[in-house]
């Protein structure tokens, strides 16, 4: 018995020393600081009148933060900006030549931070749904779907933990300068970041009895996605206090975007909704009954008379299947809809799962689905519309497959005439020329187990550094030459990326993964080349 409390102890003791120091390998090695042992802790229970379904608890360590970071000042869509281009500019001379962290962030919300060598056999449920599911649950359920942001000198990074949890870190130290928990329903994406204040959207995958009898029947205005709360939050960036809030009727998983003190978000429930983005007051309602937004974040373009649109995805129960739609920022009204020629029928959640990827100077919006569902494959199609009237210019069809689980499709990235987007149901990253889509290399990748026994990728969208082409899928970092596709290096890290996109500043790459954790890497231990 006393042994087994000296070990309770003991335990004890290592996890405090977890919280307060919140970093593995940090190079250089900082020590805590005395500020760290005295958290401010805010606790909400309601906004304007309405109350929470669980208390939101803001814990903020003021001698954990950190300055000088040389970051942008915002972060304003998934992915940072319109072509998902996730590298920033850094002066931090720690960051410039490489740091090294691993965080626990599920442990924050309340969940389990697995070690990254687990075997899918052991994680949780795998016995009886079977270790592809087990896979995608902890990526939707528990862990990191998304990436991290860099802004206003801080990391930030959303777990679904909690049962929704929003983080800030510390980038070199990889120590916690605030978080909160508490949050309605999951938090899936990167935190989008304005002018000071962190946006988190919050949601689940699930669908009411009442929303599946209604899609049975055919009644398409009544199918809605989201079983529990949606909502959108607004904190402080540098000290977590929670300046407003809304719900939502249906999940809001997807990112908002920000553009001109307006902040638009889509729902599962139909709506495209626009708020002053600094006070969270509704400025206008576009409703789309019948339309689901499941995780197509919303994206901009600015029109050539400087009037902004934001541009999301919608997945339908009857044809078409799934449009993409654009509405004026200033007045929501509905711009375009665009939808995919009649010999391809987009799949599933597809449509209203990947975000559209803007090429602003070009006047150019790129959009990838599945489409063509017989005997449990589909086609992974990518296609471009015009920015200003949504006409369709041109689709390719990149090759069928099993179909992928929950995340129907990939975010695509872009530099200049050339977009590389992943094909989760072939483990393949394509190189697509955006000019006439066609296909300039197809590559895949090694050792990324596909459907219909593993989940597939990638399908978060690669990033362009230093000349070289990089992405995380499976479980590991690949370096590939963008000239023709030749996979250079393969760095494995163990555990999950689901839709994980690298977020690189200097010599550093931050990643998440389903398991549980944040991390920082030096891009030289990826590959000595960079």
């Amino acid at each position: 018995m006393k042994l087994k409390l000296i070990a309770a102890i003991i335990v004890s003791i290592i996890l405090v020393g977890f919280f307060l120091n919140l970093t593995f390998l940090a190079q250089p090695q900082v020590q805590p600081n005395v500020q760290a042992l005295s958290p401010i802790t805010t606790s909400y229970y309601q906004y304007n009148g309405t109350y929470f379904p669980y208390i939101i608890k803001v814990t903020y360590y003021p001698g954990n933060a950190s300055s000088n970071m040389g970051f942008p000042d915002n972060w304003p869509v998934t992915n940072y900006n319109q072509e998902f281009e996730s590298v920033v500019n850094t002066s931090c001379l720690d960051l410039q030549r490489g740091v090294s962290w691993e965080l626990p962030a599920d442990m924050l919300g309340g969940g389990v931070p697995i070690p990254l060598s687990t075997p899918a056999s052991q994680l949780p449920a795998s016995s009886v749904i079977g270790q592809k599911a087990a896979l995608v649950f902890l990526t939707q359920d528990v862990g990191q779907p998304l990436g991290v942001s860099l802004a206003d000198n801080l990391l930030f990074v959303e777990e679904d933990s909690g049962p929704g949890t929003v983080v800030a870190v510390n980038p070199v130290t990889g120590n916690v300068v605030w978080y909160a928990t508490g949050l309605a329903s999951m938090a899936m994406q990167d935190p989008v970041v304005d002018n000071g204040i962190v946006y988190v959207p919050v949601g689940d995958i699930g669908f009411t009895f009442t929303a599946v009898e209604h899609a049975l029947k055919n009644i398409t205005t009544g199918v809605y996605r989201g079983s529990t709360y949606g909502a959108i939050y607004a904190f402080n960036a540098s000290d977590g206090q929670l300046l407003w809030m809304r719900f939502t009727f249906g999940e809001n998983m997807p990112d908002p975007a920000v553009y001109g003190g307006i902040l638009a978000y889509a729902t599962g429930g139909g709506c495209f909704i626009g708020l002053n983005a600094t006070t969270g007051q509704v400025l206008w309602i576009t409703k789309l009954p019948g339309y689901i937004d499941s995780m197509s974040s919303v994206n901009y373009y600015v029109l050539p008379n400087g009037t902004p649109i934001f541009i999301a995805g919608f997945t339908l129960t009857s044809y078409p299947y799934g449009e993409l739609v654009a509405v004026n920022g200033e007045n929501g009204n509905v711009l375009w809809k665009s939808q995919l020629p009649s010999d391809y029928i987009p799949y599933n959640t597809g449509m209203g799962d990947s975000p559209a990827t803007v090429l602003q100077s070009m006047g150019i919006i790129l959009k990838d689905t599945i489409a063509n569902f017989r005997n449990g494959t589909v086609d992974t199609v990518i296609f471009a519309v015009n920015a200003t009237n949504g006409d369709v210019l041109w689709v390719k069809n990149l090759g069928r497959g099993a179909v992928p689980p929950a995340f129907k499709a990939s975010m695509i990235s872009a530099n200049g005439n050339v977009a590389y987007v992943g094909v989760p149901s072939l483990g393949e990253i394509d190189a697509i020329s955006v000019s006439n889509g066609n296909i300039i290399w197809s590559t895949r990748l090694p050792d990324l187990g596909i459907p219909p026994t593993e989940p597939g990728g990638p399908r978060g969208a690669p990033v362009i550094y230093h000349g070289y082409l990089i992405s995380a899928a499976g479980s590991s970092v690949y370096v590939i030459s963008p000239e023709d596709g030749k996979v250079i290096s393969m760095y494995n890290i163990g555990g999950r990326f689901g839709i994980v996109y690298p977020v690189i500043a200097g010599n550093t790459i931050f990643l998440t993964n389903s398991y549980g954790w944040v991390m920082a890497l030096p891009l030289t231990e990826i590959y000595a080349g960079l």
